[in-house]
């Protein structure tokens, strides 16, 4: 259909079915007919690998997988004290061990069959990707626990051998009770010795199985896997995890990468650290290599702050499982699946309200993707309504579980922003590569970043910066505007308090010369128990503070991810929200809008941006739209 026949019902029609753009955005200085309309909704670019992809990918497929059981959701799996061979840290060390190696020698040619570690729970992530390898030909062979792949024999099937055990060179050997570091020494050893990791709990089984010690890690620390295997394993990416955890050990020894906890004991940083390691590493890093994982019990400023200030970006990954095979050959399986947008074009600009926005945090958090994002929040029933911006890990996602990127695009409301955060993973704008050649560092990663939301629709960018206003923040964020011109708007929050930027608007240029909005936050709802701070706490408290503001007619809220509230309907005590209560997410925001008068409307994010560009400079924005039908 050509664009000049649309008209009345048909525009309506194909603003919901939308194919690939053939037209550049237009220029502030070309005239209207110096540029071919298009539907605003046909503003996006196809699938195509341009080099975005940056994630490490398993790119050989096996013919069949394992399925490993008693692993996942079991409770007792990072305890220290169990005695049953099938429980605790011990045998979870195991089982990722197994998968990791396994995986690795499809990975090298040298198996057939891949290592799955299985979900109890039934999560619909896991069991969407666990598909997805049925839809690439891969069949589950079964389910064996850790203990019988490692010391059982198998015969083939099939001409596929089916017996792991000898894959494997041995095993290393560690001591979690008494030395929680011999854990991640052991997790790097393991790649470097192709050896499972068996605890002293049961060495003596693995003795009698046939196999040998390859490395003693009982009495070795972090420094020293550090200075022993650094030339032993390779640089494209680092993997931080806490010590007493047996997460992404899976991953890291398929990719022979080097496993660091920063705290020595776990979620104790008064017994120590390795900040020292971490400095070595982040230089020794190729550049712009990832950051896998995440630890707990420090500030996350001091481990984050470190790496974007070297040009790595974290992807926080901690309770993510499975990632060789969820991400199996992402690049090759990558959908033209599309944000849901808003068309500017139909917005009531005659409308005199205050608008508001809500915004949820942490949407840089892939294993929050992984497990109940969808669940608890994207789907929670208040969120149409509040017409919710979800801050989503797209980036990141789409290549370490494509399947699970396809769910939530699948599943978006129409009136939900989904928000592209925080630029390829979680990093500070404001110092991203100030001490390894930031120019290049921020030019690749915000080009990047706009490969991965052109093709993908999305419209709206969510950082983070130290200092919101500050000038390194506005270099970082003209960075992401030049490299991608059909960037609606940014939304960005302080480290720390999110609210930082008061709801101030920095205005930049992009390439085609249309001013950009960096929208800082103005208010966040979140919960600090028997108080509230100066520009966050319970929805009653910023209810009181916006309706007192009597110049700012467009905010956006943001809704802390992690803070509940209780129900005290038009009650407007200040504190009494944040006493026993469940309500997050969306139905936190609800609670604040149940506390303003008449005088205010929520928008969606997307809506709320046009509502500010049209505010600001009405000229410019109905020139732009007029580029379109």
């Amino acid at each position: 259909m050509k664009h000049a026949m649309i008209t009345g019902i048909t525009l309506a029609l194909c603003s919901l079915f939308v194919s690939c753009s053939k037209y550049k955005s237009p220029d502030i200085n070309q005239g209207i007919n110096d540029t071919v309309p298009q539907l605003y909704e046909e503003l996006y670019e196809p699938i195509k690998d341009n080099g975005q992809y940056n994630l490490l990918e398993m790119t050989v497929k096996p013919k069949r997988y394992w399925s490993v059981v008693e692993v996942l959701n079991v409770g007792s799996r990072n305890n220290i004290g169990e005695s049953n061979e099938i429980r605790g840290l011990q045998y979870h060390l195991l089982a990722q061990s197994l998968a990791g190696l396994t995986n690795r020698a499809v990975q090298q040619g040298k198996s057939q069959i891949a290592v799955w570690l299985h979900d109890h729970a039934g999560r619909e992530s896991y069991t969407l990707s666990k598909q997805a390898l049925g839809d690439l030909g891969i069949s589950e062979q079964g389910m064996q626990s850790a203990i019988e792949l490692a010391r059982n024999n198998y015969g083939p099937s099939d001409g596929i051998k089916l017996q792991l055990k000898d894959l494997f060179d041995g095993y290393v050997l560690t001591d979690v009770t008494n030395n929680p570091e011999s854990n991640i020494v052991a997790s790097v050893a393991s790649s470097v010795y192709n050896a499972l990791i068996v605890d002293v709990r049961d060495k003596a089984k693995y003795d009698a199985a046939g196999y040998t010690m390859k490395y003693d890690a009982r009495n070795k620390s972090t420094a020293d896997a550090w200075k022993e295997f650094k030339m032993k394993v390779s640089n494209k990416a680092l993997v931080v995890m806490p010590v007493q955890t047996g997460e992404l050990r899976d991953f890291a020894i398929a990719n022979n990468l080097f496993v660091l906890n920063i705290n020595k004991q776990k979620e104790n940083a008064s017994a120590g650290q390795n900040l020292q390691v971490y400095e070595e590493i982040l230089s020794w890093l190729a550049p712009g290599a990832p950051i896998y994982g995440w630890e707990q019990g420090v500030d996350e400023s001091v481990f984050v702050s470190r790496a974007s200030a070297k040009g790595h970006v974290w992807v926080p990954s901690d309770w993510t499982y499975n990632i060789p095979l969820t991400s199996l050959t992402y690049k090759q399986r990558q959908k033209g699946v599309l944000a849901k947008v808003v068309n500017p074009q139909f917005i009531d600009w005659s409308k005199d309200k205050k608008f508001v926005a809500y915004y949820l945090s942490d949407g840089d958090n892939v294993q929050w993707m992984m497990n109940d994002f969808v669940s608890d929040y994207y789907q929670n029933s208040d969120a149409a309504n509040m017409k919710m911006g979800f801050g989503i890990s797209a980036s990141n996602l789409l290549q370490m579980a494509p399947s699970q990127f396809n769910n939530v695009f699948n599943k978006q409301h129409r009136d939900y922003t989904l928000i592209e955060a925080l630029g390829g993973g979680y990093q500070y704008v404001d110092n991203f590569g100030i001490e390894d050649n930031r120019t290049t560092r921020l030019g690749n990663l915000a080009k990047d970043v706009a490969q991965h939301m052109r093709q993908h629709r999305i419209k709206v960018l969510g950082l983070m910066a130290k200092d919101v206003k500050s000038a390194a923040a506005k270099e970082g964020y003209q960075a992401f505007i030049d490299a991608n011109d059909q960037l609606e708007g940014l939304v960005v929050l302080q480290y720390s308090p999110y609210a930082g930027g008061k709801g101030d608007i920095i205005w930049l240029k992009n390439k085609q010369g249309y001013e950009i909005p960096v929208i800082s936050i103005r208010y966040t709802l979140w919960n600090f128990g028997n108080v509230n701070h100066e520009r966050e706490g319970t929805p009653a408290y910023i209810a009181q503070k916006l309706t007192a503001d009597s110049e700012n007619k467009f905010s956006v809220i943001g809704v802390h991810a992690w803070s509940k509230f209780r129900n005290i309907g038009k009650g407007t005590d200040p504190i009494t929200e944040n006493t026993d209560g469940d309500l997050d997410g969306a139905s936190a925001a609800k609670l604040m809008r149940n506390h303003l008068g008449i005088d205010f409307e929520t928008v969606n994010v997307q809506e709320l941006i046009w509502r500010i560009r049209m505010s600001h400079n009405k000229e410019e924005t109905e020139r732009y739209l007029k580029s379109y039908y």
